[in-house]
């Protein structure tokens, strides 16, 4: 495997955790908080979308124009739609991967706009890797303090599994 293609599998197992976190956030639980001042689980969904939506428009708008709008309002409101906030999460996911392939294939030149430059399409996904898991967290924060905390043997697979090689 090239580096090319390590860097693209890495993308896609955070992917897979993302979407498996978000399989956790339910009509039961998407109001709930991380904290007293957090925003709830659905809002963290939905923000993760338009963050990955709103760096490909300003580096790879071909790659943003087909994501689709995860806010009823202009404060951020959610949409009600729970399935649909993680139907776009999980297209927004490719469209951050197919924007970094196709930088790195066109030589790994900088991409920007009038407003964010990254040296190397490589910087956009640490970018989203380092967003994604920040949220992650907070996730798994707000279904611990709702006492929805998933398990080891769920995490395992999810989660860990994904990075992890060894047997036992």
């Amino acid at each position: 495997m090239d580096v090319t293609e390590a860097l693209l599998e890495s993308w896609d197992r955070q992917c897979k955790i993302v979407e498996a976190v978000a399989s956790k956030v339910d009509e039961s639980n998407r109001h709930v908080k991380p904290s007293e001042d957090g925003w709830p689980l659905d809002k963290q969904l939905a923000h993760m979308h338009n963050v990955r939506k709103f760096f490909l428009s300003q580096v790879a708008p071909d790659r943003a124009a087909g994501l689709g709008t995860v806010y009823a309002d202009e404060e951020g409101t959610p949409i009600a739609d729970l399935d649909a906030i993680k139907s776009h999460l999980k297209g927004s996911g490719v469209a951050v991967r197919e924007a970094v392939r196709e930088g790195i294939a066109k030589g790994c030149g900088p991409m920007k706009s009038e407003h964010v430059t990254y040296d190397n399409p490589v910087l956009l996904m640490q970018h989203m890797v380092w967003h994604d898991g920040w949220h992650v967290g907070l996730i798994f924060l707000g279904l611990r303090l709702n006492g929805q905390e998933p398990p080891e043997e769920w995490e395992e697979p999810n989660v860990w599994g994904q990075w992890r090689t060894e047997s036992w």
